[in-house]
């Protein structure tokens, strides 16, 4: 009885609604996009296949702690506002050129922080890559993992290996590779996984 009366007093008045989730495709809309430019797609993080519905570049990578600070200044430098406490937000540009817009989500995961963005602005794109962002090393994402263990990848960590720790380690040259702090399991699995 209470349940239903609740019921009734929530369609009477008028229950709270949740805000409606931000739609990309409204951002980003008569926004003047341009698609990135053929070496973006060599740099990293690279972005995702062009798609003219959104009419923005779509990017996702995977950020250490100590990286996180370093994006949100490179943001900043580039004329957006971040707010460290918000895990989906829609910043407009603040410098020329005006009407720019980011769409950040940030979610913590593999003992750093999954960041997808949407952009229309070019310039974005290259902060990022020039930033040289890293990701938390294997042996931190999964420190209850033994790599010598594994056989054929699944789940979680086949999703990290794939979409978020091969494009990192492949965007590296030898030299960068071989600076990594590996534990030596790690590195062998690397090995054994690369295509």
């Amino acid at each position: 009885m209470k349940i239903k009366l609740m019921s009734i007093l929530n369609n009477l008045l008028g229950k709270p609604r949740s805000p409606e989730p931000l739609d990309m495709k409204d951002i980003f809309s008569g926004s003047g996009f341009s698609e990135a430019p053929r070496h973006a797609y060599k740099g990293y993080p690279t972005p995702l296949p062009p798609d003219a519905v959104i009419e923005a570049y779509l990017v996702r990578f995977l950020v250490s702690e100590e990286n996180l600070s370093r994006l949100f200044l490179m943001f900043e430098k580039a004329g957006y506002v971040v707010n460290p406490g918000q895990h989906t937000q829609v910043m407009e540009r603040s410098q020329e050129p005006i009407g720019k817009k980011v769409m950040l989500f940030l979610h913590p995961s593999f003992s750093g922080t999954v960041v997808s963005c949407a952009s229309d602005d070019l310039d974005v794109l290259e902060a990022l890559q020039q930033t040289r962002l890293a990701p938390p090393l294997p042996a931190d994402s999964f420190p209850w993992i033994d790599p010598e263990g594994l056989g054929s990848l699944q789940g979680d960590i086949e999703y990290w290996w794939m979409h978020l720790w091969l494009p990192f380690w492949v965007s590296l040259n030898q030299e960068e590779q071989l600076a990594l702090d590996l534990e030596p399991e790690w590195r062998e699995f690397i090995e054994n996984h690369q295509p």
